[in-house]
């Protein structure tokens, strides 16, 4: 989800619009901010009793919302919290990608008549695969460490409907005493993360090996 927000702000953030510089400032100010401070901030905010979200609700006459204490809610919730630290890096990553783009190619398109669709296409998105491999390479490694934020926000709960893997192995080293099972799990999460980067890597690789025979 950040990977795709991060493409679409960054190419809006890239264009020569009013405001766009200050907007590129204001994206450096989430990701400096510890995950720890995120998660205090976001338990307040969908607190449903002083809550800022539920207080919104209720100005508009909606019903409370029970964020952090329903299944699905608390999931929701904590994707938030983890979208808005996030995303930016990747605004800040792909823009950096998009500014180091060969101009040519996108003024022989426009010349040609392409429209800002086409030119995104066939053209921006290829020559950016290889800022995207690295911005998916680093989420997909942000999400398997992932701790602080949702220890913060729900502590796994409601009914482990938030209870990632390294969560779930906190609570069994730290509550249940069984470090055993709690290595395990962390070398199954070392092991899943280590095959989605080698899928991640290895299929485009052979895929391009294939194609040159």
């Amino acid at each position: 989800m950040e990977v795709v927000a991060g493409v679409a702000i960054a190419v809006l953030v890239n264009g020569k619009l009013r405001g766009m510089r200050l907007a590129r400032t204001l994206l450096l100010v989430p990701p400096m901010i510890a995950p720890a401070v995120v998660g205090l901030n976001f338990r307040w905010l969908f607190n449903t009793q002083y809550g800022l979200v539920d207080a919104l609700l209720r100005i508009f006459n909606l019903p409370d919302i029970p964020w952090l204490t329903h299944p699905a809610w608390a999931l929701v919730s904590v994707i938030v919290a983890d979208v808005w630290q996030n995303t930016p890096l990747m605004v800040l990553l792909f823009l950096a990608g998009l500014q180091s783009l060969p101009q040519e190619p996108l003024e022989a398109a426009t010349v040609d008549g392409a429209t800002p669709w086409q030119r995104f296409w066939h053209i921006v998105l290829p020559l950016m695969r290889p800022v995207i491999m690295i911005a998916l390479m680093l989420r997909i490694i942000d999400t398997f460490r992932t701790f602080d934020v949702v220890w913060l926000m729900t502590q796994g709960g409601p009914g482990g409907a938030t209870n990632l893997l390294t969560v779930y192995s906190y609570l069994l080293a730290f509550q249940a005493v069984d470090f055993g099972h709690a290595a395990a799990v962390s070398y199954i999460a070392l092991g899943m993360s280590l095959f989605v980067l080698g899928l991640l890597y290895g299929v485009p690789w052979l895929i391009a090996k294939r194609r040159a025979i």
